[in-house]
């Protein structure tokens, strides 16, 4: 198998395994870089980093696998250096914490981001002579979207391009959740005829008071996702 690998790809199996794990301590150094940045570059290196972690994969593929491998196969395969991606998801889907949107809209966007990602993947799937288990293709497409999933809010913020819309409205309440260790804030008002929950920074929440008048912040991507959340 070894050999055959060898001979199929064209490569130095010990020496593609040392850049891999080179490339994978690279992207999770990338994360750390991306938070001390922070901002739009932040979101930018986040999204970079999946994309990257993918295009290792589809590069490998086959001979490159997601999960842990065991002893009994190593040196015969690839493991995916899934850490760094791991913590820019986790990072990217963070992000959403401060914007409100439509889920059905999101999850179209992320869907189209999909189909747009697996095509690669089903080119070089068909080019192989590697047998290959549906339900390993069907954990790839599935992967695959649940990486579109946590990119969507970061391209579409990225591809943001018109001013954003300001409307006021008045605080009708406030309240605070606990998510894991964190605490998530939130601020209520009344907004297009029904009381609407806005996720806020903890200073904005802080800072406001029932009864308050603030202004939301309305953005459109150029993909048409609306996102909004509430100023001072």
């Amino acid at each position: 198998m070894k050999k055959a690998v060898r001979g199929k790809k064209g490569i130095d199996i010990t020496e593609t395994e040392k850049k891999i794990k080179t490339a994978g301590w690279m992207l999770v150094f990338s994360n750390l870089a991306a938070v001390l940045i922070g901002g739009k570059i932040k979101l930018f290196i986040l999204t970079a980093i999946l994309l990257a972690t993918y295009a290792m994969y589809i590069n490998f593929y086959p001979y490159m696998y997601f999960d842990t491998i065991s002893k009994k196969v190593q040196g015969l395969v690839f493991q995916l250096p899934f850490v760094g991606a791991g913590i820019a998801l986790v990072l990217c889907l963070s992000s959403l914490n401060l914007y409100e949107c439509s889920f059905v809209a999101y999850t179209k966007i992320a869907i189209c981001i999909t189909i747009v990602l697996v095509i690669p993947y089903f080119i070089k799937s068909s080019k192989t002579k590697t047998p290959q288990r549906l339900g390993r293709r069907i954990s790839v497409v599935f992967a695959v979207f649940v990486l579109s999933f946590g990119i969507t809010f970061p391209v579409n913020y990225l591809l943001t391009f018109a001013e954003p819309v300001h409307e006021t409205i008045k605080i009708t309440d406030k309240d605070l959740s606990t998510s894991g260790k964190e605490l998530d804030y939130y601020l209520y008002g009344n907004w297009k005829g029904e009381e609407e929950q806005f996720s806020v920074s903890r200073n904005v929440y802080g800072s406001t008071s029932v009864g308050d008048i603030r202004k939301i912040c309305i953005k459109h991507s150029i993909f048409g996702l609306e996102y909004y959340t509430i100023h001072k």
